[in-house]
């Protein structure tokens, strides 16, 4: 969650962008992810100090203070000067906005991906927030970003559907540099809080992620090295579905709790689009499948389909009832990836 994602919901281009669930070219990480208070369309950034000049050394971070009311940060489209205190930032990407919630933050706006891709731990927050696209995974609409007057607009580099001219006319935009991340989730949330001016603020879900990882390592070392796992999503167009590899997002997640991959994945790098009739192919030997969820803990997408056919039914990880989903499949940021090692946990626990 991801331009082509966190689900997206309409088919995908031939190549997803990393980790997302989507098509590039869409501005969407995955589907949604969260929310705020009703009333509030705007938020305080109480830890931004005025004068704040620190970076997160990830890419996208402050530079040196102009003024005692901006800063200067890096940007896929070159520095830009940006409030040193935001208090009306709009997300039009899922990126900024999973990174926003994590940080205790409320956007005055987000893009709207659909709510069953929005984990229940955000759900409320994120209905009361104004949504500035046309629809469910529909283009943004800079009339509706207008409305918001945004003194802050955060988005990624991967999004076509507006030119950035059209942002920068509202506000000053900051596009992060999305198409150059192997690790979205973890990197856009970095780097958004180092536009905000709390660099440092994302320290103490980092530490929370780390030891979750060592501490499943270590808890669950013999189900680790006796089961090989396949990651796929049911993707969205007819007769194809999604698998991913070991360095996809969810794959270096995974992976840094100890997890060894079945063939399909093992040899893939990121992502990439299957047909029906691969199926076997590509995941016989696997022992166990761990997949993409909706916040009802069905499969995402055409994920239905997908397991409806008979060739997926067959496979030994099916007859064995080790299918494990999780929403948190295209993470967004650091919740969603300690969500994620908490799904697979629970997976491992059940083999």
């Amino acid at each position: 969650m991801s331009l082509p994602s966190r689900p997206l919901a309409e088919p995908p281009a031939a190549a997803p962008a990393p980790g997302s669930g989507r098509p590039s070219g869409r501005p969407t990480r995955r589907g949604l992810l969260t929310a705020g208070a009703a009333g509030a369309a705007l938020f305080g950034l109480a830890a931004c100090g005025s004068g704040s000049t620190s970076g997160s050394g990830s890419g996208s971070g402050a530079k040196s203070a102009k003024s005692s009311g901006t800063r200067t940060v890096d940007t896929a489209k070159g520095p830009v000067k940006v409030p040193a205190s935001p208090k009306r930032v709009v997300a039009i990407n899922d990126f900024p906005m999973s990174a926003m919630f994590d940080l205790g933050l409320t956007p005055a706006g987000v893009f709207d991906a659909g709510e069953e891709y929005v984990p229940q731990r955000d759900l409320a927050r994120w209905k009361a927030i104004p949504k500035v696209s046309d629809g469910v995974g529909g283009a943004i609409q800079v009339e509706k970003v207008a409305e918001l007057k945004p003194d802050l607009i955060i988005g990624i580099d991967a999004q076509t559907t507006v030119p950035y001219d059209q942002f920068t006319a509202l506000a000053p935009t900051v596009l992060l540099p999305f198409s150059k991340s192997k690790a979205p989730w973890r990197d856009m949330s970095d780097q958004t809080a180092a536009v905000l001016g709390v660099p440092d603020a994302l320290a103490g879900l980092k530490k929370r992620y780390a030891d979750r990882a060592a501490a499943i390592r270590k808890a669950h070392a013999a189900v680790l090295a006796r089961t090989r796992w396949d990651l796929l999503q049911g993707g969205f167009d007819a007769g194809n579905w999604w698998l991913y590899g070991h360095g996809s997002p969810i794959g270096g997640i995974l992976a840094d709790a100890g997890a060894v991959f079945a063939t399909g994945s093992a040899r893939l790098a990121v992502q990439q689009s299957v047909s029906y009739e691969l199926v076997t192919g590509k995941l016989a030997d696997a022992d166990a499948i761990f997949y993409y969820t909706t916040n009802d803990g069905k499969p995402a997408n055409l994920g239905p389909k997908l397991f409806a056919q008979k060739s997926f039914q067959q496979l030994a990880a099916t007859k064995a009832d080790h299918l494990y989903g999780s929403i948190y499949f295209l993470p967004g940021g650091y919740e969603d990836a300690i969500a994620a090692l908490g799904d697979f946990e629970k997976a491992l626990t059940a083999l």
